[in-house]
């Protein structure tokens, strides 16, 4: 089964998601499920967690000779971490880790924050959302294109996009949205007060 869906189109739609989840939710919900979206981005994906472990395996050394002034014995030896065994359920498990990671950003994000209550705070929202959309997407691109031999782990045929391609679109995005939110701000306040 292929469906005819390019890498360009299956971006705009997912942005296009996020950037209305964004607008809906406002700013400070969306803040803290970017939080969640970089913990389970850092913590599931795994090149990007094999870093992390790998950080925080040298911290407590380099941490030391930063204080001594000295590489330790244990310091010179770069630490190893065991190669992770995969079984044919691992892509499945990390991508449920994943989307349970973010499901309780969002549930803590909405128990924590009221509804936003002015446009620009709703506005200001569409920029954690965007750059969250950019680390799904990253991760679900590295998903759907492991497998052996590099081929996806589904029949379908949809090409991931990379979100690097689209960076300018970020950053245009982005800085439309926060313009348009100071100039809601600013003609906020500057609207005379009702007696």
């Amino acid at each position: 089964m292929s469906l005819p869906f390019s890498s360009q189109q299956c971006f705009v739609v997912v942005m296009l998601a996020f950037i209305v989840l964004g607008f809906w939710r406002g700013w400070r919900r969306e803040l803290i499920s970017l939080v969640a979206v970089l913990l389970a981005f850092f913590l599931v994906r795994p090149e990007s967690s094999g870093t992390v472990g790998q950080f925080l395996t040298r911290l407590p050394n380099t941490v030391s000779y930063m204080f001594t002034g000295s590489a330790s014995a244990a310091s010179s030896q770069t630490p190893q971490i065991p190669a992770a065994t995969t079984n044919s359920m691992a892509p499945f498990w990390s991508l449920l880790l994943f989307a349970g990671i973010i499901a309780l950003g969002y549930y803590i994000s909405v128990k924590a924050f009221p509804k936003p209550s002015t446009p620009h705070e709703r506005l200001i929202g569409i920029v954690p959302a965007v750059i969250s959309g950019g680390f799904v997407l990253a991760y679900l691109g590295s998903y759907f294109s492991q497998g052996s031999g590099g081929h996806s782990n589904f029949s379908v045929n949809v090409q991931s996009p990379n979100p690097a391609d689209y960076i300018p679109v970020f950053f245009f995005v982005i800085i439309v949205a926060l313009v348009v939110a100071l100039i809601f701000a600013r003609t906020r306040k500057s609207a005379p007060a009702k007696k």
